[in-house]
């Protein structure tokens, strides 16, 4: 029987409703006639390229300028990946929020705000006796926007200066009595992210004299955000993990003025075992013209990713100290220079790179899990082969590597030994990876894993 093995990850009910994983893979569509519908596609390696020596806080590309945070310390990263120390900030834990205007280079390191004059490369705190801190910042028409930490209001500072703030230039978005938790700048519009709702302020229509965006009144929403951090820009829109008055733990889109739920249960109930969703950090890049969210929560097994065209999600991970699936090492990413680049807690810069299939010398583990197959009155099913149209022929002249199969009889409760079988030498294409004599079960669970230095993508996974 053919077997919709080519999936996204949703493990539901902890696996008694489904197993399926995507693990370092993530559903490609064909947008032309193919072998296939979707493909499994191999996400980007990591090339490490340089060292901040403690962690990565943040980071932006400034109009050609690419900048992040380790530790206490503001690094200019170079297009041939040198760094060179900007500034020295107060605190050296935490993330920050960094925005750019014409001349200045924002940091806020909550309450604190910074400036990097970009012409000079000074770098300030900024003193302005109407500051009252912040606890993250953006920009939109000229102006740097701020978030009073703890509080409903929003404030400005003066056109492309963000050292000059004047009491009189805020807002409160006070629809909701909830507190603002954050904000993000999207196709000219600015969200203020309460944490039971949500507000669109533009420049257009009335303005005050003092604030220079007005309410939309008719984009009011009654979705917050949970976590500051996981707010991040893809396309035309944003997402974030957000919450309502009923419960939180959900994962939203904007669509146009909208907040839509994009999460499954699957994704809602890996993020419940976090130890903090507050603390949740979110990180986007695009290869090969898709866009994928990446959120990484403390406590959860995985980093959990969104792909923008097909909406699925899928599973990022590294190998931990035991050789077992652990969160992506990835926790920050820009797009600088030409390049994607990605930075770690450890203060690690790495280039993310699709033709790169380790993760800095370490295995980049594939791995499938299919869905329970299963007849709907569990009669038992002999499986006399399994074939895989799968990527052939890459290993290294003098290399070869294996495509391993594992199978479960029980729903993945528990597995078998793993199968190997190779998947060619330099140049051996074949046509198909096949296993034979399988067994019977009456809820079999299939899984395919891949750990060589070459290209690997699933097309296919047929049992019979």
């Amino acid at each position: 029987m053919a077997l919709p093995f080519v999936g996204s990850s949703y493990e539901t009910f902890d696996g008694d409703a489904s197993r399926s994983r995507s693990v370092n893979l993530y559903l490609a569509a064909m947008e032309a006639p193919s072998k296939a519908q979707f493909v499994l596609a191999s996400v980007p390696g990591l090339i490490q390229r340089a060292a901040g020596g403690a962690e990565v806080r943040g980071c932006v590309d400034a109009g050609g300028r690419a900048f992040f945070v380790a530790g206490a310390t503001l690094y200019e990263l170079a297009s041939d990946w040198t760094l060179t120390s900007r500034g020295t900030l107060s605190a050296s834990t935490g993330p920050v929020s960094m925005a750019w205007g014409l001349s200045q280079l924002v940091i806020v390191d909550n309450p604190r705000g910074y400036v990097l004059r970009l012409a000079s490369n000074t770098f300030e705190a900024i003193t302005d006796e109407d500051w009252p801190g912040a606890s993250g910042v953006d920009y939109l028409n000229g102006f740097f926007s701020f978030v009073v930490p703890g509080g409903q209001q929003a404030y400005v500072s003066a056109i492309d200066d963000a050292t000059a703030i004047d009491a009189l230039d805020y807002v409160s978005a006070e629809r909701v009595p909830d507190d603002l938790v954050g904000q993000i700048v999207v196709f000219g519009e600015q969200w203020l992210l309460g944490s039971q709702s949500s507000e669109v302020w533009s420049a257009s229509g009335a303005v005050s004299a003092d604030y220079p965006f007005s309410r939309n009144n008719g984009a009011n929403s009654d979705v917050g955000c949970l976590a500051a951090f996981s707010v991040a820009q893809l396309d035309n829109g944003f997402m974030m993990l957000g919450r309502d008055r009923n419960g939180g733990g959900m994962v939203y889109r904007a669509n146009g003025l909208q907040l839509q739920r994009v999460s499954t249960q699957a994704v809602e109930q890996a993020l419940s075992a976090s130890t903090d969703l507050a603390a949740a950090v979110a990180w986007v890049y695009q290869q090969d013209g898709l866009t994928h969210y990446c959120l990484n929560a403390p406590g959860v097994a995985s980093t959990w990713c969104f792909e923008a065209s097909t909406g699925q999600w899928y599973e990022r991970c590294d190998l931990d100290g035991t050789g077992e699936l652990a969160q992506g090492r990835v926790t920050h990413c820009m797009y600088a220079h030409g390049r994607t680049v990605g930075f770690d807690a450890d203060g690690y810069v790495y280039e993310l790179s699709r033709t790169t299939y380790t993760n800095a010398g370490d295995p980049l583990v594939r791995m499938r899990v299919s869905p329970n197959e299963v007849t709907p009155s569990r009669d038992r099913q002999f499986f006399a082969e399994f074939v895989a149209d799968l990527t052939t022929g890459e290993s290294p002249q003098g290399a070869e590597y294996y495509a391993e199969l594992g199978y479960s009889n029980d729903g993945g409760k528990t597995w078998g030994n793993w199968i190997s079988r190779s998947v060619g030498k330099v140049g051996e294409y074949f046509p198909r990876l096949l296993w034979t004599r399988l067994g019977m079960a009456r809820d079999r669970v299939w899984r395919l894993r891949y750990s060589g230095n070459t290209a690997f993508n699933i097309v296919s996974g047929v049992a019979r």
